[in-house]
């Protein structure tokens, strides 16, 4: 079925604004995944395709209305945010990631970006040679959790270096600019400690998973009241695209190199006037 529009080749899939596809937005209050799963179909649906060089593809939905809503408003009454979602170090797909938003929004800056970061114990190390560093279909699944207990990249070599060192890339944005906020997602209270002391731009923004970890750590409620880092849940698996998805979705062959979730909001009414993903899908044989 999607033969003819990968054409065996990496892509990057950008599903536009989900929020004028009268058939997702009948699917209101699903899981991440499955959110992100029925906005892939659909947009493969409804394709249209665009060759990029060298042997890439970009997948984009028809009649599209994202830059509409962008434009709709001074940009200055809006607020946009996004999460990118990396399980494996790659400073290129963190910097194609990001400028991806960039381009996709037709934005100069976010106001606010949320790194999830979840290396495994196979791929932390990985993704140096400049590869988007695809997921590989044996990595394995979410580490178990204890109660009020985060535990953060369970397994993986140095996985706080790694980490410093995309948010050394992030930081220049920032320096720039070109991001308002930088956040994190899911680290435990040590490691947001050594990230927070080891960076320029501090993370602002915390998120956990309460349906991981059930109750906020306290030693971690506690440093982010002491260093003014806003604390704020979400209910994001570690892997957004595991490969049984893929696989469904007839994707076999690939894997998800990174992907972003972007919101557009009216800042005076708190509306979400737009959202959508951008995914990376690297061919892994």
């Amino acid at each position: 079925m999607l033969s003819h529009l990968l054409k065996d080749t990496s892509v990057i899939v950008s599903t536009g604004n989900v929020l004028n596809v009268s058939e997702l937005r009948k699917k209101a209050g699903q899981k991440p995944t499955d959110e992100l799963t029925d906005c892939l179909r659909s947009t493969f649906g409804d394709a249209e395709v665009t060759d990029l060089l060298p042997s890439r593809r970009l997948i984009t939905r028809r009649n599209n209305d994202l830059l509409e809503k962008v434009k709709e408003h001074p940009r200055a009454d809006i607020k946009i945010g996004a999460k990118i979602f990396l399980n494996r170090f790659s400073e290129p797909a963190l910097t194609e990631a990001v400028e991806k938003l960039f381009e996709t929004l037709n934005v100069s800056y976010l106001d606010n970006l949320i790194l999830a970061y979840h290396p495994t114990a196979t791929g932390s190390s990985n993704g140096t040679d400049g590869t988007n560093g695809a997921a590989q279909p044996d990595e394995p699944s979410e580490a178990e959790v204890k109660e009020g207990v985060i535990e953060w990249a369970v397994g993986s070599d140095n996985a706080v270096g790694y980490l410093k060192k995309l948010w050394t890339l992030l930081e220049r944005y920032a320096g720039d600019g070109k991001i308002g906020q930088l956040g994190i997602a899911d680290l435990d209270a040590d490691s947001l400690k050594e990230l927070y002391d080891a960076s320029t731009v501090h993370p602002s923004i915390a998120q956990i998973n309460l349906a991981a970890c059930c109750v906020v750590p306290p030693q971690l409620q506690a440093y982010c009241n002491q260093n003014e880092i806003q604390l704020l849940t979400h209910s994001d698996p570690q892997e957004l695209l595991p490969r049984e998805v893929l696989n469904e979705l007839e994707l076999a062959s690939y894997g998800a190199g990174w992907t972003s979730r972007y919101q557009v909001h009216i800042k005076c009414r708190g509306v979400l006037a737009a959202k959508g993903f951008i995914v990376s899908l690297e061919r892994s044989n």
